[in-house]
């Protein structure tokens, strides 16, 4: 019996794929053209433009119109069950993050922060609104509402590092983490911030963190970049 055998057009994906690994090339570095990779491989313009077109849907490559194919930013996976800040979660690359932090205010809750902080009308709450980058590229806008009475010298310097660390800091630990996501499309902040398309769907977690305490600390609002990320359930029975 013949041995069955792979697509040419699946060949060349994976000499593709190779070629960016042993070239070294990172996100956002340009790949040759069509024309010298068709040339390379010895294969049809047609076969390397499918190819491409097959990496361009698993998020390895984008493609810019009138400028090339470049290597995509890779896709990172957030496990649903771990609880987990971003610095945490990105450190691996701990060098490469930043939290850009584009609000740093004391509000007054309204009802609904009232009830979810469980917090009285006359409390102040802070409004801290941060980018979370990597390489300098938005993977997370978030928005989050502290009680001013639990941390009075909460600070901008503060939220440009770990929020967990600067729990853990003073004391605190996690309790539990309650979560919701819900879909959403997004404004013209958020598609100028993540450079998306306005009709890209998005993935919005609403979440509030107790301590061990079983104080509430924090309400926050998350976006998550939806060419950036990707959500892992593991379940078993």
């Amino acid at each position: 019996m013949a041995e069955n055998k792979m697509p040419l057009y699946q060949e060349i994906m994976k000499n593709i794929q190779d070629f960016i690994k042993n070239e070294g090339l990172e996100h956002g570095d340009v790949i040759p053209t069509e024309m010298i990779l068709a040339e390379k491989y010895n294969v049809s313009r047609v076969t390397i433009r499918k190819a491409i077109s097959k990496l361009i849907e698993k998020d390895i490559l984008y493609s810019i119109k009138g400028s090339g194919t470049y290597v995509a930013f890779p896709k990172f996976e957030h496990n649903l069950f771990k609880l987990q800040g971003f610095t945490e979660e990105m450190q691996p690359f701990h060098n490469s993050i930043k939290n850009e932090v584009t609000e740093f205010s004391l509000i007054s809750p309204d009802e609904q922060l009232q009830e979810i902080l469980n917090i009285s009308e006359d409390k102040k709450v802070y409004n801290i609104k941060r980018v979370r980058k990597l390489y300098d590229e938005a993977l997370i806008i978030e928005n989050a509402y502290i009680p001013f009475e639990l941390f009075p010298d909460l600070s901008i310097e503060a939220m440009t590092k770990s929020k967990y660390g600067y729990l853990k800091e003073k004391g605190y630990s996690i309790k539990k983490r309650v979560e919701e996501f819900i879909p959403k499309l997004p404004n013209k902040e958020t598609i100028d911030t993540f450079n998306i398309e306005p009709n890209t769907p998005l993935l919005e977690l609403k979440a509030y963190s107790i301590l061990n305490n079983d104080e509430i600390f924090e309400y926050s609002e998350v976006l998550y970049h939806p060419k950036k990320y990707k959500f892992k359930l593991e379940l078993s029975r």
